[in-house]
């Protein structure tokens, strides 16, 4: 590859993960205000009833209807989370597929198809720096997400910390007495948006200079 198409081809791909880094944050920031309004409204909510002018929990003893503010606001705030963390999930499957399509754009391919492994030699060869551990823990995140995959289970050795705190995949199930077979690996990823950000710079860092 040739020192100008090498730099064309750098500052295309640079361009992309801005835009997707715009993208991620611009769909991150209605959630965000969400979990803001939310902590004020309950913030004020606590200083009505510390005045006696409201109370947490309303009950109609003829209909038996009752209402519970408390709840409301924590079921606003935790959809608010869960649909942050399904972005999360979302942005680094983007991030792994945009990096693949560059790389296969890069170098020659030997193969029509070529998978993670294929690729990574290839740059390899063509000198082309590229952060191996980050992409490897990325391709096994995104695995794990797209197709609920045993990867996952690599994964989980490397960062325990994407997974749900108290979750152990050799745990027996508490009625059969045996491990669990069916483990959904995807739905017990938790992502923060430092993790976001992270694989970002990990598909900046493998590209050509």
């Amino acid at each position: 590859m040739t020192f100008l198409l090498r730099t064309m081809r750098r500052a295309l791909f640079d361009h992309r993960v801005r835009q997707m880094r715009v993208a991620f944050h611009a769909a991150y920031a209605p959630f965000f205000q969400e979990l803001d309004e939310t902590k004020q409204e309950a913030d004020d909510f606590q200083r009505r009833v510390d005045a006696g002018s409201a109370q947490w929990e309303d009950y109609d003893e003829e209909t038996g209807a009752g209402r519970h503010y408390g709840e409301e606001f924590g079921e606003r705030r935790l959809e608010a989370e869960a649909a942050l963390l399904l972005l999360r999930k979302a942005f680094v499957i983007v991030i792994y597929h945009l990096w693949e399509r560059g790389a296969r754009r890069w170098v020659p391919q030997a193969k029509r198809k070529p998978n993670h492994a294929d690729l990574v030699a290839a740059l390899t060869q063509a000198s082309i720096v590229i952060d191996k551990a980050g992409l490897e823990e990325l391709r096994l995140l995104v695995n794990c997400l797209k197709h609920n995959s045993e990867d996952a289970r690599k994964l989980y050795v490397l960062r325990r910390d994407l997974f749900e705190g108290d979750f152990d995949p050799d745990s027996i199930h508490p009625a059969t007495g045996k491990p669990f077979v069916n483990i959904d690996w995807a739905e017990i990823v938790v992502l923060t948006g430092d993790n976001v950000e992270h694989y970002f710079r990990v598909v900046q860092n493998s590209g050509p200079r």
